[in-house]
């Protein structure tokens, strides 16, 4: 039996009412970290490792690439983006965890290892 599950991103106003302004379908099944830099909202699926970048009040895809060089056995566990790099966070549920520095195209700049669990 095949089960479909369907992610929505929700969108928070900072202001006195606490309402929400803006819902928008996640583009993919398992987003494990958002990120907002420039009026982008970023997201990152953890089991794929695709990285999207979303236009926060269309909801769609603008540009999108794979973290290809996110250790087999770690899952991405968040995402950070500042400066115009993309910070994604993997860890293999256990006992070491990596960061993963890449610039906002795709382009691997490297990782730093973080110890513990």
């Amino acid at each position: 039996m095949k089960v479909a599950i369907t992610f929505v991103i929700v969108l928070f106003s900072i202001t006195p009412a606490k309402s929400v302004i803006q819902t928008l379908d996640s583009p993919s099944g398992d987003v494990a970290g958002l990120g907002w830099e420039d009026g982008n909202l970023w997201a990152i699926d953890a089991f794929t490792n695709e990285v999207f970048k979303i236009d926060p009040v269309s909801g769609d895809v603008l540009t999108n690439f794979t973290a290809n060089n996110v250790a087999t056995g770690y899952d991405a566990t968040g995402l950070a983006v500042e400066n115009n790099y993309v910070y994604i966070g993997a860890w293999n549920n256990a006992t070491n965890g990596y960061v993963y520095k890449y610039d906002c195209s795709g382009i691997y700049l490297g990782a730093v290892s973080m110890c513990g669990g």
